[in-house]
């Protein structure tokens, strides 16, 4: 990378007035929408820039790109002595350890320093956790014979690491990062807002904590949705993904009418179709929402009926207000030209969005939430829908409830089932990925007095009412509850936590071949005085299903032609519930758990192992199941593991999974753990 560029960016990047397009079209929005608050966008640029910055940093040595990780090498300080771990005496580093000194490097951190071609790039690191989980912090820094500058953007990054490989997708990864940077800027700017509102609230019921105050908040309002609270506490998205915030098409109105950290309703609209042209689930009734929305349906077919056509000749599809009003329109020309399809105008559905966006909760109801089509891509993925995540969801569902019957002993690991999926019938994917959808079972009505359910991605997020994640409140609740000490609240805590969550998954596998896609996103867990009650499970588009397994238990099932949930690789079962499971989810308790006690990380793994062994023990003598006990044992708990790569996908545009091997937690031996 040139030093001239270097130069670039200490001259802009520093400017305290610069901003990038994105942002400015962000500052546009609010100076319209309300221009008092603009100067607290201005303040969070920083910030929302950093977050993505550090995603991004954190994502490129995890995943080991081009080697940076390995051929690091870590730079500590101790008074005025810089230490190394690798032996370096030519030009460049003279030039290094020279620059390096004019700049205030921090005792308790530890560097990787990677060298380029003529230059450095300096990261920070805080801690480093299992699955070379790296968290980098601070100020990462270019250095240069010209000098030292810091990297202000997670765009510059890409751009100073990659930016002299043609092979890569760097112009559109960029662009996908200052999108990002943006929006999260935006979030940040309106969390102040929100939260201001809510500790007023929170003060008035006499309410300390997040969860004090939902449960309170419950008993003066029935219809107020604690969960729908806790899915839109997900400010900073995806925990690993350096896309967490990328919103690629939809403008700052948009983002802010839509994305769930904004807290607004909005409509969810109807289109009918020729149902010559719609498949669908529906198999006891003619329209498949007259079950779940029947005065929508009704006021729906009174459309029609007005326009002079037969409502027995179209179904009627509820799609997301930001698709009705920029993707039916266009993508669906021609067949709403020919009277295929018709966009219903009077009828509105209002809801708010989960943390997935394109998941949205009907207002002030315990109707199905619907999983809706967005043409927009969002971290990695256009949020369309295939015609086979919505032909199976029934048969999915008809399944998983054989297996739980079978499965007596995990009556409190429970599926939120998906009850109705219709798609749009055609040979072109544009169109029948953007006019599909699924119906899934609400929470709300599985919910007992005093039990909070907590979408997987807020147990990450900051409460509103104290500085400590949602988590940390929950095991400070659980410790009062018990009069324990936090210390000795988290094991406990935890226990309850995988004795209830990795048998259910283990057992699926392992018995059933049933990999469900059990990262955080589609992970509820329900609590009660702050200790794990139930676990809910949802979203069954990207488990993997190894049939032999099924087939070995008598269910039979014929999935959609096509589907990519079946899988004839073991492999691919292995690996999805694995990086799900073990590496998202579970990774990010444990990260969590030691962060708030301080306890080694080892110490849970150790734990997660034995509770692993114990359910593959009780799994092997179950008459049929022995031989895949050997094998899933094998693969859990071999030395090294696949962690999905999720920067590089972006950066080389992959359409399937990438992959990096990383140090299995799981292989440590019991001697190792103490």
């Amino acid at each position: 990378m040139s030093i001239q560029y270097s130069k670039n960016l200490m001259n802009d990047r520093n400017d305290k007035n610069f901003m990038l397009e994105e942002e400015m079209n962000c500052m546009h929005f609010v100076m319209k929408q309300q221009p008092s608050d603009a100067y607290r966008y201005m303040t969070n640029l920083d910030k929302g820039r950093k977050g993505i910055l550090h995603k991004l940093g954190s994502s490129i040595l995890r995943e080991n790109i081009n080697n940076f990780y390995s051929d690091a090498f870590n730079l500590k300080k101790m008074g005025s002595v810089y230490i190394v771990n690798r032996e370096k005496d030519n030009k460049q580093w003279k030039i290094f350890f020279k620059k390096i000194q004019e700049y205030s490097i921090r005792e308790d951190l530890t560097y990787k320093v990677i060298e380029l071609t003529n230059s450095f790039i300096v990261f920070p690191i805080q801690n480093e956790y299992a699955f070379q989980r790296i968290e980098t912090t601070d100020d990462i820094l270019y250095i240069d014979d010209s000098g030292i500058t810091v990297v202000k953007l997670a765009s510059d990054l890409i751009k100073l690491l990659f930016g002299n490989n043609d092979q890569v997708n760097l112009d559109h990864f960029m662009k996908e990062l200052n999108n990002g940077s943006a929006n999260l800027s935006l979030a940040y700017m309106y969390e102040e807002l929100w939260n201001k509102e809510i500790q007023k609230d929170a003060n008035r019921l006499g309410a300390n904590t997040t969860g004090d105050y939902l449960l309170k908040k419950k008993k003066e309002d029935p219809t107020f949705s604690q969960s729908l609270f806790l899915e839109q506490l997900v400010l900073d998205g995806h925990h690993l993904h350096p896309g967490a915030k990328t919103k690629m098409g939809l403008n700052p109105e948009d983002v802010f009418r839509y994305a769930p950290e904004f807290h607004q309703t909005f409509s969810v609209r109807f289109v009918a179709v020729d149902r010559k042209h719609v498949l669908t689930t529906a198999k006891e009734t003619l329209h498949f929402l007259e079950p779940y929305y029947p005065n929508q349906l009704k006021k729906c077919l009174g459309e029609l009926t007005q326009k002079g056509f037969s409502s027995d000749a179209y179904e009627i599809i509820p799609v997301h207000e930001w698709q009705y009003l920029h993707s039916i329109p266009s993508v669906y020309e021609q067949e709403l030209n020919e009277g295929i399809m018709m966009m219903i105008e009077s009828v509105k559905l209002e809801a708010e969005a989960t943390s997935s966006f394109r998941t949205v909760y009907p207002k002030n109801s315990s109707s199905p939430s619907l999983k809706l089509a967005v043409n927009s891509q969002m971290t990695s993925t256009i949020r369309s829908i295939s015609t086979q995540t919505a032909m199976n969801s029934t048969l999915f569902t008809s399944m998983i409830k054989t297996i739980m019957e079978k499965e007596p002993l995990l009556k409190n690991f429970i599926p939120l089932n998906e009850i109705a999926g219709v798609a749009f019938n055609s040979t072109d994917e544009l169109k029948s990925r953007n006019l599909t959808m699924l119906l899934r079972e609400s929470i709300e009505d599985e919910l007992k007095e005093d039990e909070l359910a907590v979408a997987g991605p807020a147990l990450y997020a900051q409460s509103p009412l104290s500085e400590q994640t949602i988590l940390a409140e929950l095991v400070t609740h659980y410790a009062k509850a018990n009069n324990l000490t936090k210390n000795s609240a988290v094991f406990p805590f935890f226990e309850d936590y995988i004795t209830t969550v990795i048998p259910g998954y283990l057992t699926l596998m392992v018995k059933y071949g049933v990999a469900l896609e059990g990262h955080l996103q589609n992970s509820i867990p329900v609590f009660k005085e702050g200790r794990l009650s139930r676990f809910f499970f949802r979203d069954w588009g990207g488990a993997r299903i190894y049939k032999d397994r099924l087939d070995q238990q008598g269910i039979d099932v014929t999935f959609t032609n096509g589907s990519v949930s079946v899988t004839d690789h073991l492999s691919e079962m292995h690996n999805k519930l694995y990086y799900t499971v073990f590496q998202n989810h579970l990774g990010e308790i444990v990260r969590q758990l030691v962060q708030y006690s301080g306890v080694e990380e080892k110490t849970f793994w150790k734990r997660v192992k034995h509770v692993c062994d114990e359910t593959l023990q009780s799994l092997s003598i179950q008459k049929g199941v022995e031989e895949n006990v050997v094998s899933d044992r094998e693969f859990l708990f071999q030395p090294n593991v696949m962690h999905k790569s999720l920067t590089k996908m972006r950066l080389t545009n992959a359409k399937d999974y990438c992959y990096t091997e990383v140090a299995n937690p799981l292989h440590q031996t019991d001697e190792e753990s103490e």
